[in-house]
């Protein structure tokens, strides 16, 4: 098959294009930085430099493809003009456009754990994308997915960082709301998975087997390092607060 991944320059695309590459998979990478980030993979990877909130980039994209993997989306608005319902919610229409006008069998979407009840709007975008996903006429399927971790993650990666470098560590609220992170490659499985599946349509959820919290995290990192920072609550509205502060003045 030839499996067309958007956004596969992170953490998700990390574990797997490898997967389809070991599974006998060809795959275009479509993303901003594709020409350069295909360098990084061995034969069987083709770039595809494109912008999923410009219709006019993604024509012809999905030629000659078996399947596509959407994975292309953003967790943080930055800078201020890249927003949630631009690149989560209309990119993802613009490639389900891309996807009729090709004719492409299978469309897999990768969505968030909470995108179906979160307030946030995060996942109010990628509540709507699921929406829009689920009208599509051939073979689509919605993965939700637990925080990820791997290179490069958006949570374990950056904890372990301040715990290194850090006298002391913010935590969000009391540290105790728990989640359950997927470790990418396992990920990478999965999604693999359901490309070659006859997988019925429609949403599933995919989660590590371990449930933690922000305080059991850094506990398990400070016996790994062997360092113990000063912990620092940090109030959930001021966190908050601080983000769309940072999202208004560009700032991450």
């Amino acid at each position: 098959m030839r499996v067309l991944v958007t956004g596969g320059t992170g953490v998700v695309g990390t574990g797997l294009i490898p997967e389809l590459l070991t599974r006998g998979h060809a795959v275009r990478l479509l993303a901003r930085g594709a020409d350069d980030a295909v360098r990084e993979w061995p034969a069987g990877v083709e770039s595809c430099r494109a912008d999923v909130t410009r219709p006019e980039e993604l024509i012809g994209v999905a030629d000659d493809c078996d399947a596509v993997v959407h994975v292309s989306g953003i967790v943080a608005e930055v800078p201020p003009d890249v927003t949630y319902e631009r690149v989560n919610a209309g990119g993802t229409r613009n490639l389900l456009a891309e996807a009729v006008r090709a004719g492409l069998p299978k469309f897999v979407f990768i969505s968030s754990l909470g995108a179906d009840r979160g307030g946030s709007a995060y996942h109010v975008s990628k509540r709507e994308a699921e929406v829009s996903v689920s009208r599509y006429a051939g073979q689509w399927v919605v993965l939700r997915s637990g925080n990820v971790y791997g290179p490069g993650d958006e949570v374990i990666s950056k904890f372990l960082s301040m715990l290194r470098t850090l006298p002391a560590v913010p935590v969000i609220g009391n540290g105790l709301h728990e989640f359950q992170p997927i470790w990418y490659a396992d990920l990478g499985k999965a999604i693999a998975r359901a490309v070659e599946s006859d997988v019925a349509p429609g949403t599933y959820e995919l989660a590590g087997a371990d449930t933690t919290s922000p305080n059991d995290l850094l506990s398990r990192l400070e016996r790994l390092t062997d360092r113990h920072p000063i912990r620092i609550p940090v109030p959930e509205f001021l966190a908050s607060l601080a983000t769309k502060i940072a999202n208004l003045t560009g700032l991450s």
